[in-house]
């Protein structure tokens, strides 16, 4: 159960990373360079960004679940008391 739950964060994550490497070199291109410089576009460019993206979403995504792992962790331990007063 809980390798499925992992495995369903790090697909999300790694989609939305595929969107937002997308969208971030949209971005660059519209807002950021000249129309001439479209050509500068390579697929290496796109997997660097994408492996930026990537890394940083599951720092963030790990930064956000530290308080919900401490919490969990003392909601067995109080399981753990529980069933052994049975």
């Amino acid at each position: 159960m809980k390798q499925k739950v992992f495995r369903k964060k790090v697909t999300a994550t790694f989609l939305f990373s595929v969107v937002a490497t997308f969208l971030l070199i949209i971005h660059g291109l519209f807002f950021d360079l000249d129309a001439s410089q479209i050509s500068r576009l390579s697929v290496e460019g796109f997997v660097a960004t994408f492996i930026l993206v990537f890394i940083g979403l599951l720092i963030l995504e790990w930064i956000f679940d530290i308080e919900e792992h401490d919490e969990i962790v003392a909601m067995r331990k109080r399981i753990v008391k529980l069933e052994k007063k049975k």
